[in-house]
């Protein structure tokens, strides 16, 4: 008997994307901007909406509005459904009880890259619990973004496989508050052979894990009168080389933004989230310079970033302010502090209207007024692996401001009579004695010293000896004075600290828990 074969032709996919958006009574909404990460619409007056479907898409998304609380599942943002054979795509949103919300508190984490399991516990038992108790606190309507950078991928290395664990642990019913995310370089998959059908390009197909977790990585929302995008911008030379990639955007995701800040009410407060600051791009890449230049144009813009570990506020060429925030993570969990010293930690926004009112950066397990650390200019510091002598001279304090910008100002009493004001020092890159410049030398001290990362003369090294834009000086009047800084914020928030860190309080740091270690990778 003769076998017939028969050959079944894949259905092909609908060329629109479309559906409505209806609020919880069923009533629809009108000019609500729905998107795919390419087109932007927004919804008619029976709450209808289509596009041209873009085989690169993944999702179709919404940008919530204000007047609408964040839809949630399994505790995280859910504003998004996957691109699939459906003839229609709904979106139900929720009303908020008493309407736009006329204040908030904006949560930004930066780099909580956990690489291990162990990692993640750290995360559990440390960052989580004081992100809550924090946001309570604050006493507000609670938001968050990470900032890129989620987990820990390196080379060959990949940790996507913690990406579901990191994503309970930052479910609102852990944190207190819905927490959106942005992706960073070490949050794709490496490395990476082919591309999917439909998806050409290395950075799309490598987004694949990240956006099965948590979601598209280029979108926005509303909160207030305030305008949220979060955006990818690390861009891969190649396959092979996962470690040769560089901050910008591409053509798509300029003529994204585009569309998505275009009809947006002139006063409201936009906010750009990524990974890679965006400082040190203008004019060397063009699409971050086009998004640069956009951003001009707008009269309420801040950029926030991560991804160096280190906290710096840049005012770029055309008034663009950026923030640079320093990681949850700090020095990749091998400590309590960031590679300029700051404690691990995340920074805080309260807004009110389209004004950010108040920041301040929070070290996790710190008290909030923990804005600082006094050193003697003549100290040591470091241990087995390597020390470190500071030549600034015994009638010399340094002082490390964390979160310091030109805003702020400071005073100096010694015993108990104002006598002055701190010297900001310039930022130095040196690694070699005489150990007089920037850097904080204590935090480098136990990272380097205590700890032995990057105490060899190598690529590594730089990362936890990096660049303090942060870090002061004064040259005390009377070198046996009883010393006292005091600092204020923008704000005129008032902080104060008389105490010199020496390196007995190393005891601060010293906080690897005893856990199991899964091995090390192969070198």
């Amino acid at each position: 008997m003769a076998l017939s074969l028969t050959l079944f032709a894949a259905k092909p996919l609908p060329k629109d994307v479309k559906g409505r958006v209806c609020d919880t009574s069923g009533k629809p909404i009108e000019g609500v901007a729905v998107s795919d990460g390419f087109t932007v619409v927004h919804t008619d007056a029976d709450g209808n909406y289509c596009f041209p479907r873009v085989p690169q898409a993944y999702y179709v998304f919404v940008s919530v509005p204000s007047e609408y609380e964040i839809p949630l599942r399994q505790g995280l943002p859910c504003f998004f459904k996957k691109l699939e054979d459906r003839p229609e795509y709904n979106f139900t949103l929720k009303p908020l009880k008493n309407g736009p919300e006329k204040e908030f508190n904006l949560f930004l984490i930066a780099d909580p890259q956990c690489q291990w399991v162990w990692h993640v516990r750290r995360l559990r038992e440390e960052a989580i619990p004081d992100l809550k108790a924090y946001g309570r606190k604050c006493k507000g309507p609670d938001y968050a973004i990470t900032l890129g950078d989620i987990a820990y991928s390196e080379g060959h290395r990949n940790t996507n496989y913690l990406l579901p664990m990191i994503r309970e642990e930052l479910a609102v019913e852990k944190t207190g508050m819905p927490v959106f995310q942005t992706v960073g370089n070490h949050d794709f998959e490496y490395p990476l052979a082919a591309v999917e059908d439909g998806s050409p390009t290395v950075t799309m197909r490598r987004n694949r894990i990240f956006e099965d977790n948590f979601g598209p990585v280029n979108y926005s929302f509303n909160r207030g009168d305030v305008h949220i995008v979060s955006m990818n911008n690390v861009c891969f030379e190649s396959f092979g080389y996962p470690g040769k990639y560089y901050g910008d955007f591409s053509d798509e995701q300029v003529a994204w933004l585009e569309q998505d800040l275009s009809g947006l009410r002139a006063d409201k407060l936009i906010i750009l989230c990524v990974h890679i600051p965006l400082d040190g791009l203008y004019k060397k890449r063009q699409n971050a310079t086009k998004v640069i230049k956009m951003l001009g144009e707008m009269p309420n813009v801040r950029i926030v970033s991560g991804h160096t570990h280190t906290i710096k506020h840049i005012v770029h060429p055309n008034g663009v302010r950026e923030f640079v925030a320093g990681a949850m993570s700090g020095c990749w969990w091998w400590s309590k502090n960031c590679a300029d010293g700051a404690p691990n930690g995340y920074s805080v926004w309260k807004i009110k209207g389209n004004e950010v009112v108040s920041d301040i950066y929070k070290g996790q397990n710190f008290k909030d007024d923990y804005q600082m650390r006094i050193y003697r200019g003549d100290a040591e510091f470091g241990g087995p692996f390597e020390s470190f002598k500071l030549e600034h001279g015994a009638g010399t304090i340094l002082v490390n401001v964390w979160n310091w910008d030109e805003g702020w100002r400071s005073e100096v009493y010694e015993n108990g009579r104002l006598a002055g004001q701190l010297e900001k020092l310039p930022a130095s890159s040196e690694f070699e004695a005489p150990y007089n410049g920037s850097k904080d030398w204590w935090a480098i001290g136990y990272n380097v010293g205590v700890v032995g990362r990057g105490h060899s003369q190598g690529s590594t090294r730089n990362n936890y000896c990096s660049k303090n834009l942060h870090m002061f000086k004064y040259t005390l009047k009377d070198p046996a004075a009883k010393v006292k800084v005091v600092v204020y914020d923008r704000s005129g928030r008032k902080f104060t600290c008389s105490r010199i860190t020496t390196a007995d309080d190393y005891a601060e740091l010293a906080s690897r828990p005893q856990y199991p270690v899964e091995p090390a990778w192969e070198e």
